[in-house]
């Protein structure tokens, strides 16, 4: 067997420590919130590496930790860094309450995706006296230093440090960040044991007076404890290789005296539309996300197996939908159970098949080509149907898909649908197809798929992703018909995005329809895939408006994409781009239109913004200003095909606003502010529903986008009109 070693970057021949016995120790979830996509995309890594070397006839004995610490100091809490205490603190709950409620949210994710448990899931909590245990060693052995209460790693008592990341020393002695913290003999020297502060939950005595473990210190505990001073493969994401497992390489070792893990073994990141799966993006998806929105789960999985785990992932729901289309025509060949009693070949094309599939297994867990050939292998016309059955069961113990059980998971039929089924046999037995029928759509219609074959008929679950007739949805903007070359056919053009704010939506575009029906008003929506009742909300409220359209998203597009639809979509001889926290209480359409026909005027709105150096923008004084904010802002339709779509990787509408303004502004067009147009402004839910962490997230994220874009044009903002 192949596998990449981190270390030596480089595939290498697997030889264990002591064979058929595998060590394998995997880096676990910080128990604060739902774990996310990108971080199961790392603990199915490490579920296929284990079923690749079971599958091989070894034995692994696997041990992932469980960090239900915080780290943090107390006077950080309130910006949410540390993640343990400060999620406890916003759900009124103690730190080991939400450590147990998210460890079992956890585990329950795992096995939704049908990854093997752990043989040992240590808490670190539970682990302090090792902890304090291995700091002491580094102290007495001089690659630690107590000051001001705690306790550092000096890096440079470790000749070997920065082997794993590639960040040597010389190099990060230049780039490190200096943090503030006068007790440091070195920036790069990390903390191994914290003095804790007054007033801190978790906190543990220690030699050193009451304090907590620092990040890395609890895995080499843990690892050394369980694993012995050698053991075999320590797995986890990109990630975690700076600074996280560099740090425990450089404690581990310097504590031992030797090379303590054999093979570090990391996963790629999994990005979602080109960006990194991240809560600050707003596109950190969970299992619970996606079953929310009708997918199996084992799609994510299947999903994951067309990748290599050294490549990056991106996680689109068009390529979901693919995987739970590949995942459906695959149970097929699995949900008849025809290979019961079939036996694996010993020689000829059978085992060819098998031992082809091993090969590639034991390339570098090759699961894309592992996938890729069983599909091939299905497809053989000289292979009998059960003697492929057969092998794809076989094969399933690595790709770990469920195909076995799921036969018998699918057929727990309830009562009540087994008398609908011997009613329809009745019927079709008599003839009367069309009430058959009426029965097997309405079936179909909660998630269960009925097959007639010639043995039986099958009662099958299905997700709803795989259900006849449902809406259709779009996953990009580029997907929607661009309309920009048709006439006119309203006066306005009303774009809305709406996400888990129904109520909101519909507050505004009832005040569009009741005070500003003196105008050919098309309005349109984009619904992003919402958790709450949003969708059938509006739904229902449009459904008798001719004028109005609702494009199903099935997740998030982001703020400048959703928009972007919008423009495609946009038949008015003026768009209006609204925020749903403004309530129309009067025709606020008519005097905006009014400003747009005076000469030179290209962009209108409620409110507007100057600038000196593009950094820092303030209320415009007069009427005449350098962008035109996204609560409300107006411009003729004829200025997209010039100006161009919007800028999508804005997701957040924080900045997007002064972008537009600038381009259409770049074309030799005022801005210029409407005054007193009736619209009353509510809070922005969006805004009010984010800590103040994220905010600055996200808002930072998109100024760097606009400041990069547009500093240097000057004539746009160095002086006023």
């Amino acid at each position: 067997m192949l596998i990449f070693n981190t270390l030596t970057r480089r595939k290498e021949s697997f030889e264990p420590l002591d064979p058929p016995r595998v060590t394998l120790y995997s880096c676990g979830p910080t128990v604060y919130r739902d774990v996310h996509l990108g971080n199961l995309r790392s603990f199915l890594l490490a579920d296929w590496l284990k079923r690749v070397l079971s599958f091989l006839g070894y034995q692994v004995f696997h041990v992932k930790n469980i960090t239900d610490v915080g780290h943090m100091r107390q006077e950080l809490l309130d910006r949410g860094e540390d993640k343990v205490i400060a999620a406890a603190r916003r759900a009124g709950m103690s730190s080991r309450q939400i450590a147990d409620h998210y460890t079992k949210a956890f585990l329950e994710d795992e096995a939704r995706l049908n990854i093997l448990p752990a043989d040992l899931l240590p808490r670190a909590a539970a682990h302090i006296p090792q902890c304090i245990q291995l700091v002491e060693r580094l102290l007495e052995k001089g690659h630690a230093y107590l000051a001001g209460g705690n306790v550092y790693f000096d890096v440079r008592s470790f000749q070997g440090y920065g082997k794993l990341s590639g960040n040597l020393l010389p190099g990060l002695l230049q780039a490190v960040r200096v943090e503030t913290d006068p007790h440091k003999r070195n920036p790069q020297d990390f903390t191994l044991w914290k003095a804790a502060e007054p007033g801190r939950e978790l906190k543990w005595p220690s030699p050193w007076g009451e304090g907590f473990p620092g990040w890395h210190i609890e895995c080499s505990a843990m690892s050394l404890g369980y694993l012995g001073e050698r053991f075999d493969i320590h797995t986890g994401g990109v990630d975690n290789i700076f600074p996280h497992h560099e740090d425990e390489l450089a404690q581990s070792e310097a504590a031992v005296g030797h090379e303590v893990v054999s093979y570090w073994v990391h996963g790629q990141h999994l990005l979602a539309d080109g960006v990194k799966m991240a809560k600050s993006t707003g596109n950190d998806y969970t299992i619970r996300d996606l079953e929310h929105r009708g997918f199996d789960p084992m799609a994510f999985r299947y999903l994951c197996l067309t990748v290599h785990y050294r490549s990056r992932l991106n996680f689109t729901f068009g390529a979901l939908k693919a995987a739970q289309r590949g995942l459906s025509h695959l149970r097929r060949h699995a949900e008849e159970e025809i290979w019961k009693g079939v036996e694996l070949p010993s020689r000829g094309a059978g085992r060819e098949w098998l031992e082809a599939f091993t090969r590639v297994i034991s390339d570098d867990l090759a699961m894309p080509r592992a996938l890729a050939l069983v599909w091939q292998m299905l497809h053989e016309s000289g292979l009998e149907d059960p003697l492929k059955a057969s092998l794809l069961i076989h094969m399933d113990r690595v790709l770990g898909l469920g195909l076995e059980r799921w036969p018998g998971l699918s057929r727990d039929t309830p009562a009540e649908v087994m008398g609908e089924l011997r009613l329809r046999e009745r019927l079709r037995a008599g003839g009367s197809f069309p009430q058959a029928d009426r029965i097997r759509n309405g079936l179909e219609s909660r998630g269960l798929e009925v097959r007639d074959t010639p043995r039986a008929t099958l009662v099958l679950r299905r997700s709803r992703a795989e259900w006849r007739g449902l809406p259709k949805e779009i996953s990009a903007s580029g997907q929607v018909p661009n309309l920009l070359e048709q006439p006119d056919r309203y006066d306005f053009t009303v774009s809305l995005v709406a996400w888990n704010n129904g109520w909101e939506i519909l507050r505004c575009y009832n005040g569009i329809r009741r005070h500003c029906s003196a105008h050919r008003v098309q309005v349109i929506l984009v619904e992003g895939g919402s958790s709450d009742n949003t969708r059938d909300l509006l739904g229902e409220a449009l459904q008798e408006d001719p004028d109005a359209s609702l494009w199903l998203a099935d997740h998030r597009l982001g703020e400048a994409a959703s928009r972007n639809v919008a423009l495609r979509q946009a038949l008015g001889r003026t768009i209006v781009l609204m925020d749903p926290s403004m309530e129309p209480v009067g025709d606020f359409l008519a005097p905006m239109a009014n400003t747009l026909e005076n000469q030179g005027t290209g962009l209108t709105g409620a409110a507007g913004l100057v600038t000196r150096d593009c950094q820092n923008f303030y209320d415009a004084p007069a009427l005449e200003a350098h962008a035109i904010t996204l609560y409300c802002m107006a411009f003729p339709r004829q200025l997209v095909g010039r100006a161009g779509w919007m800028d999508e990787r804005f997701r957040f509408y924080r900045h997007l606003d002064l972008d537009y303004s600038f381009r259409i502004r770049q074309l030799g067009y005022r801005a210029v502010v409407t005054p007193k147009l009736p619209l009353r402004s509510h809070p922005h839910t969006l805004w009010e529903a984010m800590d103040p962490e994220e905010r600055a997230r996200r808002s930072r994220a998109n100024f760097y986008i606009f400041y990069r874009k547009w500093h240097h044009q000057t004539h746009l903002f160095s002086t006023q009109g």
